[in-house]
């Protein structure tokens, strides 16, 4: 009997710890499987949080190219307008230079018309210098000028002006 009893216990300790040992494993398959699950889980939801954030800068790219695009057509048309305002400077810098060139001659004129005028004494105003026109007689000659009655139409010519007779 005692033999007996000694080969059952020892069978049963070892049936015990082969049943624990069995439950340990089960426990260690059952979490490993879980981590695993997880795992697959955080990656999946990694990757679609990526690919949501590349939708997003896809759409943010986009809408710089567009936002880029409109700039650049809008600074190309200002450019267009400050190449025409340039040019346009640049002629009414010619004409003022001209007209004062002009002013500056008919001043020159008038200066020496004055002072022929006055060095001669004459009463008439007759002005050798002017192809003998009258000047000196209150009449200005500056063209800025509306004073003195001078008449700042333009001369019309007509067909009578030339008849000859």
């Amino acid at each position: 009997m005692a033999s007996s009893s000694g080969t059952s216990y020892t069978s049963l300790s070892d049936e015990n710890t082969k049943m624990r040992m069995e439950q340990r494993k089960r426990r260690r398959m059952d979490s490993n499987r879980e981590s695993a699950r997880r795992s697959r889980m955080r990656k999946r939801k990694q990757l679609e949080d990526l690919t949501a954030e590349v939708d997003r800068l896809k759409a943010g790219r986009a809408t710089a190219h567009t936002a880029l695009a409109t700039v650049r057509q809008h600074y190309m048309a200002v450019e267009a307008e400050n190449c025409v305002l340039r040019t346009q400077l640049g002629e009414l810098n010619n004409r003022l230079h001209a007209l004062n060139d002009i002013v500056n001659f008919i001043n020159g004129l008038n200066n020496n018309n004055n002072n022929i005028n006055n060095n001669n004494n004459n009463p008439n105003g007759f002005d050798p210098l002017n192809n003998g026109f009258v000047s000196g007689l209150g009449i200005d000659m500056n063209p800025w000028s509306v004073s003195g009655g001078v008449n700042l139409h333009p001369l019309m010519a007509s067909g009578d002006l030339f008849h000859c007779y």
